[in-house]
C-alpha cells in the first residue's frame, strides 16, 4: 500500500472534520441513560468513507470520535468509540467507495445503513458488557431505552450523508478527487 502525500493530507482533514463535527457542543444531545451522547459525527465519517475509502473512513472515524469524546469528557467511551465508528468507516469504505467514479445511490445507502447498524450495535454490546461492569446500577432497561437514539443518530447520520454526497458528486472537485 502507497501513501502519497495527498491521501495523507485528504486523511488528516476529514479526521478534523469528523472530530469537529462530533465535538461542536450545540450537534450533541446528552443520554441520561447511558451516560454519553447524541451527535451526528456519523455523517461526516461516512461522508469520508464513501469518497475516500476504507482505510481513510477507519481512521478518520476512528481517531475524529475518539478524540471528540476526550475533549468532551466522555473519556469512559473513547476506547470503544475508537474502535466502534473505526469499523463503521471502514464498513461503508467497502461497500459504498470505488477505485473510479461514483458509486450508485442504492450502493452508497446499503453501505450507510450497514455502518449506522453496526455503530448501534457496537454501542449496545460496550454498553450491555463494559459499561455495566463499570457501573452496575446501569441496568439493561437504560441500555435498550437508549436504542431508539442510537437509531435515530445513525439514521439523521445517513440522510444527511446521503444528500451532502448527492451534491459532493456533482462538483468539480470532487470529480477530480476520484480520479
Amino acid at each position: 500500500m502507497r501513501i502519497t502525500t495527498k491521501k495523507l493530507v485528504l486523511c488528516a482533514l476529514m479526521t478534523a472534520i469528523v472530530f469537529l463535527i462530533t465535538f461542536t457542543p450545540f450537534l450533541q444531545i446528552p443520554s441520561p441513560m447511558t451516560q454519553g451522547y447524541y451527535n451526528i459525527g456519523d455523517a461526516a465519517i461516512m461522508i469520508t468513507a464513501i469518497l475516500l475509502g476504507r482505510r481513510v473512513g477507519f481512521i478518520a472515524g476512528g481517531i475524529g470520535s475518539a478524540l471528540a469524546d476526550i475533549v468532551t469528557g466522555y473519556y469512559i467511551y473513547a476506547p470503544a468509540t475508537l474502535i466502534i465508528k473505526g469499523i463503521e468507516g471502514y464498513i461503508i469504505g467497502a461497500i459504498g467507495s470505488r477505485k473510479n467514479g461514483v458509486p450508485s445511490r442504492l450502493r452508497q445507502a446499503i453501505a450507510v445503513a450497514a455502518g449506522g447498524l453496526e455503530m448501534v450495535l457496537g454501542y449496545f454490546i460496550y454498553q450491555a458488557t463494559v459499561m455495566r461492569m463499570i457501573n452496575p446500577t446501569l441496568g439493561m432497561a437504560s441500555i435498550i431505552a437508549d436504542l431508539p437514539g442510537n437509531l435515530i443518530q445513525g439514521a439523521l447520520s445517513a440522510v444527511l450523508a446521503l444528500i451532502f454526497l448527492t451534491v459532493l458528486f456533482r462538483t468539480r472537485a470532487v470529480k477530480n478527487l476520484l480520479r
